[in-house]
C-alpha cells in the first residue's frame, strides 16, 4: 500500500470532495510509499490515465470477508517466500527492476505500515473504499520518478545480510500482523492520509499481498479469497464485469497490467490497468 510505491500502471482517477475531509485528518502523504512500490509496475504513465475521473464509492467489504482474504493472503505470501531458495529469491520478480528479494523486502516494510494503520482508530466517516482507494494513491504518486523508486528499492534490499535475513523479517513480522488483523474491530481506520472501514482496509492488504505473491512467479497458490477480491476491485474500477472464462489470478495481473487486455475480449482497453 502499500502501503504500500513512479510510473507505475495505475488508473488515475481523482477523488472528489477532498474539502469535505475532516480538518483534524487532514491529508499528510509519507514519503515511504510511491505507485511502483505498490505493484512495481514501472515504465511512463499511459497519457489516458492523466484524464481525471471520480469513482463512487461502490465496493465495500464486509469485515469479516476482508479478514479472511487478509489473513489467508499473508500467509500464503509466506509460504510461497518459503518455497525459494535464497538463490533463487535473487532471481527476477514479474515486477521491472525487481528480484524476488526487492518483492519480499517491499512486502515487509508494507507490513510494518499496516501494523500502523490498523492502531490508528477514528471515529469518522471513511473516505475511500475498497476501489477507490487505489486511483487515490495513484493521484497522490503519480509524478513519482520511476528509477529512482527502484534504486531505492534496491538499496533497501540490500540492508539484509542475505535472502534468509529478509526471510526471517517477514516471518517476524507476519506474526505480529496475524494478530493485529484478527483482533481489528469494527472501527474505522486512518491510513496513508485516507479513513477506511476495517473491512475495506483488510480488502486492499489482501489485494497487495496477493498481486506480489503472483509477481514471486512460484508454485505456491495465492489465496483464492484474495485473489477473488483483486478480481472484484478490477471490476469496480473498470465498471463492468471481466469475461468468466478468465481465472482469477489471469483477472488480477491484467487488472494491474502484468497482462494486456486480449484482443476480442470486448473490454475496453483504455481502461487498464485498473489499479496497480
Amino acid at each position: 500500500m502499500r502501503g504500500h510505491g513512479g510510473g507505475t500502471a495505475w488508473n488515475a482517477f481523482t477523488i472528489g470532495a477532498r474539502g469535505t475531509r475532516p480538518a483534524r485528518l487532514a491529508k499528510t502523504v509519507s514519503r515511504r510509499r510511491r505507485p511502483c512500490e505498490h505493484f512495481g509496475v514501472v515504465g511512463p504513465w499511459p497519457r489516458a490515465l492523466a484524464i481525471s475521473r471520480v469513482p463512487p464509492m461502490t465496493f465495500s467489504v464486509a469485515l469479516e470477508a476482508g479478514r479472511t482474504a487478509c489473513v489467508e493472503s499473508i500467509e500464503s505470501f509466506v509460504r510461497a517466500v518459503e518455497s525459494f531458495s535464497e538463490y533463487d529469491l535473487l532471481g527476477p520478480s514479474r515486477c521491472h527492476g525487481w528480484s524476488r528479494l526487492e518483492v519480499v523486502a517491499h512486502v515487509i516494510a508494507g507490513w510494518q505500515e499496516m501494523l500502523g494503520g490498523l492502531v490508528s482508530r477514528v471515529e469518522v466517516e471513511p473516505t475511500v473504499d475498497a476501489a477507490s482507494y487505489w486511483p487515490a494513491f495513484a493521484e497522490d504518486y503519480g509524478d513519482e520518478d520511476p528509477v529512482l523508486v527502484v534504486m531505492s528499492q534496491r538499496r533497501r534490499a540490500s540492508a539484509f545480510a542475505r535472502p534468509a535475513s529478509a526471510v526471517a523479517q517477514l516471518n517476524d513480522v507476519a506474526k505480529s500482523l496475524l494478530r493485529g488483523v484478527r483482533d481489528c474491530g469494527e472501527i474505522n481506520l486512518h491510513w496513508d492520509g485516507h479513513v477506511f472501514t476495517p473491512g475495506d482496509f483488510l480488502a486492499v492488504w489482501a489485494v497487495e499481498d496477493v498481486v506480489h505473491q503472483l509477481d514471486l512467479m512460484c508454485d505456491e497458490p495465492a489465496a483464492a479469497s484474495a485473489l477473488s477480491l483483486a478480481r472484484r476491485t478490477t471490476e469496480s474500477l473498470v465498471g463492468e464485469q471481466l469475461p468468466a472464462g478468465w481465472s482469477d489470478s489471469d483477472a488480477t495481473l491484467i487488472g494491474t497490467g502484468r497482462l494486456p487486455v486480449p484482443p476480442g475480449s470486448g473490454l475496453d482497453a483504455s481502461r487498464f490497468p485498473a489499479l496497480g
